[in-house]
């Protein structure tokens, strides 16, 4: 029997699987489901397989389906295609090219593979090396553990590519380990990430064989040049030395149900707020924290936090809190009212809920600052045992925000503007710390405090808005 037409591949996927099963299947052939045309079930369906019809990928929808339900597709069509084994992983190719690019930029991206292949240069690119039968996923961490250079090619399309946000996120984590080279393509304008601008790039909107040129310099050896991050992305506050990060203006995906919320511009602390950083505001106007106000708790003796009552001031079992040696690990032990009391003398803000978690996520409402997946060794929570704060920063950029936001997993808790309540009697605290696990530092967790609460994990970070969106 001849191979299955459309009209019977498209039969076969609507007596067979499920709506959950079809957004697997759309998955493991590397097809955006929600990008698909059609209403239900059969209408996505019958544009999955048009979809595959004109990428010329016929043949590996029909090696998904006979291996998704293998009995059924025998029984249907008398036969099974034959699938040959996909090969075991090559150990890496110094000089194979990994392209990672957005579909919609598969013009440019053939184009690209195409010239270095004519230099005899090895290249990994979707859907071209997908093996057949091979699983998308899969088949992307093969391309990856192979090639010794990834490539990005930044376009819109490509900040809004799962795929593309992925394979960035784990190139990053090779390149931080010296396994993989790394460079951007600018090919088109668009928001890049300010994390991503500490790495090599070259420019194809001066001309692509411009571009092409300086790119294959690099592969022989020489150097490009890395991304210069413009001023206006960056400020210094010169009253507390604190340096806020541009956010632009834009929706992203809110919370776990990843609803859509558009935001102003804005600005934030790419850090929390530091032992040095309080303590300049302390010395500025003698400022008593509401423990010490209050004659029970918590004090700021100069250089440390001292118990009032006669207790060891670190707690059984806790961490030391003296920041001597300790300026630039995030404050701690401060509350509400003594956050707002140090944004009060800086002429800042403590952020909304919301503008933390789009500094923590970015746009396309990934779990974690670096992705969805939860990656060991990016942050300081309790899986890596550190058991106290460890210096802003430490993390970056591999655990850094797609906006070069650094510590919005892990480290400390931070308090925010927001209330938790109806009836506004705890506020949002947000970002996990060292004391808890994984689960609470996703960018889309909800802590709560209550004001006056503070303890040696929670600290806090700023904002600052333009004058009119002030709050």
């Amino acid at each position: 029997m001849s191979q299955p037409n459309a009209t019977q591949l498209h039969q076969f996927i609507i007596d067979h699987f499920s709506l959950d099963e079809l957004k697997t299947l759309c998955f493991n052939l590397g097809v955006e489901f929600d990008d698909l045309g059609g209403d239900g079930r059969a209408g996505k369906a019958r544009e999955l397989v048009l979809t595959m019809q004109r990428s010329l990928r016929v043949d590996h929808l029909i090696a998904h389906l006979s291996q998704a339900s293998p009995e059924a597709y025998r029984q249907r069509f008398q036969q099974s295609p034959a699938i040959p084994v996909v090969s075991a992983r090559m150990r890496r190719n110094p000089r194979q090219v990994f392209i990672s690019h957005a579909h919609q930029d598969a013009t440019f991206a053939q184009r690209l593979a195409g010239d270095l292949r004519a230099r005899d240069i090895p290249v990994w690119i979707s859907p071209d090396s997908i093996q057949l039968g091979e699983d998308w996923p899969d088949a992307i961490d093969r391309g990856l553990d192979e090639s010794g250079v990834v490539v990005i090619a930044l376009t819109p399309h490509a900040l809004t590519s799962y795929w593309v946000r992925k394979e960035t996120s784990t190139a990053r984590l090779l390149a931080g380990r010296n396994e993989i080279g790394l460079v951007f393509l600018d090919v088109a304008e668009c928001e890049m990430p300010s994390s991503w601008k500490t790495y090599q790039y070259t420019t194809f909107r001066a001309g692509y064989e411009r571009g092409l040129n300086e790119l294959l310099q690099y592969l022989n050896g020489g150097s490009v040049r890395p991304v210069i991050t413009s001023p206006p992305d960056r400020h210094i506050e010169e009253r507390t030395g604190i340096e806020l990060v541009r956010i632009p203006a834009g929706p992203f995906l809110y919370g776990d149900d990843k609803r859509v919320i558009d935001l102003p511009e804005y600005w934030i602390g790419r850090y929390p707020v530091t032992n040095a950083q309080f303590s300049r505001f302390v010395r500025a106007t003698n400022y008593r924290t509401t423990a010490e106000q209050r004659g029970s708790g918590w004090v700021w003796a100069g250089s440390k936090w001292d118990e009032v009552k006669d207790v060891d001031w670190r707690h059984p079992g806790g961490p030391k809190t003296s920041i001597d040696d300790g300026d630039d690990h995030p404050v701690v032990q401060v509350s509400w009212d003594d956050a707002q009391a140090f944004c009060d003398w800086a002429g800042l803000a403590l952020p909304t809920e919301e503008e933390w978690e789009k500094a923590a996520r970015g746009p396309d409402g990934r779990v974690y600052p670096w992705g969805d997946d939860w990656i060991a060794g990016l942050c300081n929570t309790r899986e890596d045992q550190v058991g106290g704060t460890t210096p802003v920063g430490r993390y970056s950029p591999q655990g850094d925000s797609p906006y070069g936001c650094a510590d919005t997993a892990g480290n400390v808790w931070e308090w925010t503007e927001s209330w938790f309540d109806e009836g506004q009697t705890r506020r949002v605290m947000r970002g996990g710390s060292w004391n808890f696990n994984q689960y609470l530092a996703r960018a889309a967790y909800r802590g709560d405090y209550h004001p006056d609460d503070r303890a040696y994990d929670v600290g806090f970070r700023v904002v600052r808005r333009p004058p009119s969106q002030a709050l």
